[in-house]
């Protein structure tokens, strides 16, 4: 597997497969295949990157959108986690919250940016608030269908121990479910990034990196588009190792 490599051999690779990448990029421009205003050359949009990375505006989009997200996965996954857990061990209130919460989790992400800031405007709390919602949501149904099934073993154990309801819930229901939480954590921190951009992309006036994307899409500067887009590539990518480092950190405290 990819991941049982050493940490050389996947860097070639991450950087083999780049290097393709902007050989087929090369090649496109090349055959003419796509216009050239419509696909900036590799060049153009590194050399879009450094003027970006040389813009203090730059790094205030970047810490608005870091700081939009990351306050998201928090603040979600404190009320997604905790509700859940609340909800779950209530086989009745699960069943009446239970239908709700699944709505809601269906729901594409982006349909939340145009409603969420009808009651809270256009400001940061109105981004922030939209990946809260879609980590929250996740969370809930997660935690609530994970305590709901937990196995009969571990309320026969927590039976045999004499344990109280709130130290079956603590010690035998709960250690049960981190192990699916962080799961879902793990797949709800890239959505947060996606609502993030998004909605700094259809109602951010102040800052930004979706903003940058349209303030360049608006005077057709594809270059500068095309390397805000690069940003939240990587961004994604951190989204994705931060996922893993949780999953793995809370499998081992669960002991599973």
């Amino acid at each position: 597997m990819y991941s049982s490599l050493p940490w050389w051999q996947r860097a070639l690779s991450v950087l083999a497969g780049g290097v393709l990448l902007v050989l087929f990029w090369k090649g496109v421009i090349v055959l003419n295949l796509v216009p050239a205003i419509l696909l900036p050359s590799p060049l153009d949009v590194g050399q879009a990157l450094v003027r970006l990375a040389g813009s203090a505006g730059f790094w205030q989009n970047l810490t608005a959108t870091v700081w939009t997200w990351l306050a998201g996965i928090l603040v979600g996954t404190l009320v997604g986690a905790t509700t859940g857990i609340l909800v779950g061990v209530n086989r009745f209130v699960w069943a009446a919250v239970e239908p709700w919460v699944e709505f809601l989790r269906a729901l594409p992400s982006v349909v939340l940016v145009p409603l969420v800031s009808l009651f809270l405007g256009v400001g940061a709390s109105s981004r922030l608030a939209c990946s809260a919602i879609v980590v929250a949501a996740l969370l809930v149904s997660t935690a609530g269908t994970a305590l709901r099934s937990a196995s009969q073993a571990h309320l026969r154990l927590a039976i045999a121990w004499r344990a109280s309801w709130w130290q079956t819930v603590a010690h035998f229901l709960l250690p049960a479910a981190v192990s699916h939480m962080a799961v879902a954590l793990k797949a709800a921190i890239p959505i947060a990034l996606i609502v993030a951009v998004a909605a700094d992309m259809l109602i951010a006036t102040d800052a930004g990196i979706g903003k940058i994307i349209m303030d360049a899409l608006a005077v057709f500067d594809t270059s500068t588009m095309y390397g805000a887009i690069v940003v939240v590539g990587l961004l994604g990518y951190v989204a994705a190792v931060l996922g893993s480092v949780i999953e793995r950190l809370a499998i081992h405290w669960s002991g599973q």
